[in-house]
């Protein structure tokens, strides 16, 4: 449960209200990470204040800025995910595309030895992860996390902030390409791929991994002409 302490005349103070804005933000950000919240589900202002024990404002500053942000959209009467079309999935695909490949560049160059060996533990236990029967929300979030970790060791700040943006966008996409066998086996070609490449501080095959990977995956939607399962 979050409580509101700070308050004047029984109102938070704009600081105080402004952190708990946050901390729910982070909340549902969670539940949308970790699978928990799936399409179709509705959130409302009314569950989630009961839920974290606060009142409606900070509830619905949270959802107008994940809305905005384009990781909820608006249902009738709350918000949630809805099922993406493949236009919506190729489309954050192709913008992947263009920045991952770069990214990749910069991580690989200027990773550290501890942030190295950290990123190749997550793509090892990512990889362990997809040959498991764990369910594709699971195996999105355990990406979602190494994809934004690579991100931290990206030291082109512009690039890098750009690439947060698309990854964020993402997280409704990426459960969708690990629902069968084929995407599961392209996402651990890819990690195979990086691991080796952050080994042997190699950015030219970092960079051609990323695009092949995800040239892989856009191949693969086209070809099969509906949402992968």
């Amino acid at each position: 449960m979050i409580r509101q302490t700070v308050t004047i005349a029984g109102r938070p103070l704009p600081d105080a209200r402004q952190r708990l804005r946050d901390r729910i933000y982070d909340a549902i950000r969670d539940l949308v990470e970790q699978g928990k919240l799936q399409p179709g589900q509705r959130l409302t202002e009314t569950h989630l204040a009961a839920r974290f024990g606060v009142s409606r404002t900070p509830i619905r500053e949270a959802l107008f800025q994940l809305a905005r942000e384009g990781l909820l959209e608006p249902f009738e009467r709350g918000y949630g995910l809805r099922e993406m079309p493949m236009s919506g999935v190729l489309a954050r695909l192709d913008v992947k595309h263009l920045l991952d490949p770069a990214m990749a560049v910069y991580a690989v160059e200027t990773a550290s030895p501890a942030q190295v060996e950290h990123l190749c533990q997550l793509a090892r236990n990512a990889t362990t992860a997809l040959g498991s029967d764990a369910s594709p929300f699971a195996l999105a979030s355990g990406l979602h996390r190494l994809q934004k970790d690579l991100i931290a060791a990206c030291s082109n700040p512009v690039l890098a902030r750009c690439c947060v943006a698309a990854e964020d966008d993402f997280l409704a996409a990426r459960p969708l390409l690990l629902r069968g066998k084929k995407g599961r086996s392209i996402t651990a070609d890819y990690l195979d791929g990086l691991m080796a490449s952050l080994h042997a501080c190699c950015s030219e095959t970092a960079e051609s991994g990323a695009r092949n990977y995800i040239a892989r995956l856009m191949d693969w939607c086209r070809e099969s002409g509906t949402l992968p399962g």
